[in-house]
């Protein structure tokens, strides 16, 4: 499992004035423990079981990880709870047909992703977001709600763009610290937490500029990120306390991921996958076709190769740093075909769309 956490340092036992933040490991990655995404999943977690719908908010403006970090948090939610999660993505038009869409699912606990629901309301009357409102008091009533957990997560630009009931929450995940958004954080988030904000914005603007952010650990000290390799900040309220948490992207947790490959709703479901398989292999031969998305995925960060060939690969590395022969070398001393090919015009793709 890659939920295990590794402490590197900590404070001294007998120290009790030492309040030095525990760095810990997560799949190599050094980290504070307390800016961690999986406590906050945790937290989620707890009190959904004792409540039919949790609500979260990740505010920031476009291009500042919004849906980056929604697609994380969903993934980490059905990979450490305890009972089973779906994870479904929708857009506004989903929202404002909230009751529709409920309808339509089959009856399991969700994670379900709003994306980019700002400004509900220029685009809809009173009387549709008050069928959303309604529908989310009574979630548990609808058709495709009952006895199931939902755990909704709205992505939306800055903290007052939805209507005051819609932007109620149990949890909120601040991506980006723009100074036209700070009153609003701290109406939010209250004045106590002023000094928080400030520093989000400073560390939020550190990374922008300098491919990289750092926190302040004591007095004399710092801890320093780089930027989104493979963390990004974020400013976490839980609704009692704010604090810092950094989160990877959801591939970073896991490459390959079942779940949250069938959550999303924007991806044609006219273009089959068997479609593409029948026609792929009959043209390529199943060999050839395996090998070729092994590639593809390795090409992408995702290694499929057995064991004893990932071995095979790391040995590999490892000669390669103590001699002088090159994989040019290698692949002549093994009669490889390196000589670059086209793709013939009777074999490109046919994509069938019903």
């Amino acid at each position: 499992m890659n939920l295990i956490e590794r402490i590197i340092e900590a404070p001294p036992i007998n120290s009790k004035k030492s309040t030095a933040p525990v760095i810990i490991e997560w799949k190599g990655e050094k980290m504070v423990r307390n800016h961690s995404i999986r406590a906050t999943v945790r937290e989620i977690i707890k009190l959904s079981s004792g409540l039919d719908v949790v609500k979260i908010n990740l505010i920031g403006m476009s291009g500042n990880g919004k849906t980056t970090l929604s697609q994380t948090i969903a993934h980490l939610i059905h990979k450490i709870a305890n009972i089973p999660y779906a994870v479904k993505v929708f857009d506004k038009d989903h929202l404002l047909n909230f009751e529709e869409t409920l309808r339509n699912l089959t009856p399991t606990n969700y994670v379900l992703i709003f994306d980019d629901v700002s400004y509900l309301e220029a685009e809809a009357n009173k009387n549709k977001i008050d069928k959303v409102k309604q529908a989310f008091t009574t979630i548990r009533h609808l058709e495709g709600g009952q006895d199931v957990k939902i755990i909704a997560i709205f992505n939306f630009h800055y903290g007052k763009a939805l209507n005051k009931f819609l932007r109620i929450c149990h949890f909120s995940f601040y991506v980006s610290a723009d100074p036209e958004e700070q009153d609003n954080m701290q109406q939010i988030l209250g004045v106590k937490n002023a000094s928080k904000i400030k520093e989000f914005q400073r560390i939020w603007r550190q990374g922008r500029m300098k491919d990289k952010f750092s926190f302040r650990l004591g007095k004399k000290n710092w801890f320093s990120y780089p930027w989104q390799k493979p963390f990004m900040p974020f400013l976490f309220s839980n609704g009692s306390s704010v604090r810092y948490v950094v989160s990877p992207k959801r591939e970073w947790v896991d490459p390959i991921c079942s779940i949250c490959s069938n959550s999303d709703h924007s991806i044609q479901d006219s273009v089959k996958l068997e479609d593409f398989l029948e026609d792929f292999s009959r043209k390529f031969t199943i060999g050839n076709a395996k090998t070729a998305v092994k590639i593809k995925l390795f090409q992408n960060g995702i290694n499929a190769y057995p064991k004893r060939v990932k071995q095979a690969m790391q040995y590999i590395d490892q000669y390669l740093q103590k001699t002088l022969f090159s994989l040019e070398d290698l692949a002549l001393a093994y009669d490889l075909d390196t000589k670059p090919t086209r793709l013939f015009p009777d074999k490109q793709p046919e994509l069938k769309i019903s």
